[in-house]
């Protein structure tokens, strides 16, 4: 298997590299200026914080981590994570109203429409403090 280097080149003819590049910026700039708050960063209170931990179940993260590596149909998901594919719909949803996936609807040839999830991020970092503030 041959593996080649990542151009500029590449980074202006493909859609999700281009969108990463403007990205990648936009935080970048952010940091130069020492922004309070990096944009495509998302916080949440302590109230969304404590929803946010009991929703992402350990059967919702594994459908974060086979969806980070490819877009796949929900179809797809529930072959991949063995589950039925209403439980994997009913997940994503739930993933999707935390903000951690992007659903789309595109035309499946012959079948008629699927659903394609995409994480949002690659990484989900917490930081969180005990002391009273």
């Amino acid at each position: 298997m041959t593996t080649r280097k990542i151009s500029l080149e590449d980074f202006a003819k493909d859609k999700t590299l281009s969108e990463h590049k403007r990205r990648s910026k936009e935080v970048a700039r952010a940091l130069d200026a020492k922004a309070d708050v990096l944009p495509h960063a998302r916080s949440f209170t302590s109230i969304e914080f404590e929803e946010f931990v009991t929703e992402l179940t350990p059967k919702r993260f594994e459908l974060l981590r086979l969806a980070i590596k490819r877009r796949r149909s929900i179809g797809d998901l529930a072959t991949a994570s063995h589950r039925d594919q209403s439980a994997v719909s009913r997940d994503v949803a739930k993933l999707q109203k935390l903000g951690l996936v992007k659903v789309e609807t595109v035309a499946n040839p012959g079948h008629g429409q699927m659903k394609i999830v995409t994480p949002v991020a690659t990484r989900i970092a917490i930081d969180a403090s005990l002391e009273a503030t």
